[in-house]
């Protein structure tokens, strides 16, 4: 029974590596990782290219970069949306999420400007049910900018534990300061063997940041 379930998991992970052109990265075994590049179009010519230079190399466990789940690219809606579970998207990233089975998982997401007080807004729990984004630097740029929260609404019960989930915003015209940025929290992820070694090395380097999303996802998680 063990080896014909193995058998059936390995044939839908080919399934969704061809459909979906993910990478996987191996070292020893650990936990896995994945990074999921499109959640919703209008992001891909921003976090595409982003992905084509990150050459993750992990130390133990596994790195699974997933493109996109909006396979068609016809996807608008919001994943803090209730109608985002209910779009071929959302379908692609639960069968990804159920094949790969990750302790940690990345969204990258793309914004412009007219999106930024939105996603900042300080009174966003109340009005999306979700809490604000943090930017890891205050740059007066918002270019300059990477923004960084917890999981989308559908992904909470799942994903608790502070580091298990981490969405990424990025300005779609970002700037090399910005894109460093976000590399090197990639590369953070990558390199930590738990969701709590992310969080400590995060908050070493970005103590204010960190203090202050912890605060905003403990209230959104409890």
């Amino acid at each position: 029974m063990l080896t014909h379930r193995l058998e059936d998991l390995n044939r839908k992970r080919e399934n969704l590596r061809g459909k979906l052109k993910i990478k996987e990265y191996h070292a020893d075994e650990g936990i896995t990782r994945v990074i999921i590049g499109e959640m919703h179009n209008r992001e891909r010519h921003a976090t595409w290219p982003l992905l084509e230079k990150f050459k993750p190399e992990p130390l133990e466990g596994s790195v699974i970069i997933v493109p996109t789940v909006d396979l068609a690219g016809n996807v608008y809606i919001s994943v803090v949306n209730p109608k985002y579970m209910k779009t071929p998207a959302y379908k692609v990233y639960r069968s990804v999420l159920e094949c790969y089975k990750p302790t940690i998982v990345v969204e990258l997401h793309a914004f412009n400007s007219k999106a930024y007080s939105n996603l900042t807004d300080p009174n966003r729990l109340e009005k999306r049910g979700v809490p604000p984004l943090i930017p890891y630097k205050q740059e007066p740029l918002i270019e300059d900018q990477v923004l960084h929260g917890g999981p989308p609404p559908f992904a909470k019960n799942k994903f608790k534990e502070h580091g298990s989930y981490i969405t990424l915003e990025i300005h779609k015209n970002y700037t090399e300061k910005a894109e460093k940025t976000l590399l090197d929290v990639l590369n953070i992820v990558v390199k930590s063997n738990s969701p709590q070694k992310i969080v400590n090395k995060l908050t070493e380097k970005y103590p204010e940041s960190m203090k202050k999303a912890k605060e905003l996802l403990y209230k959104y998680l409890k």
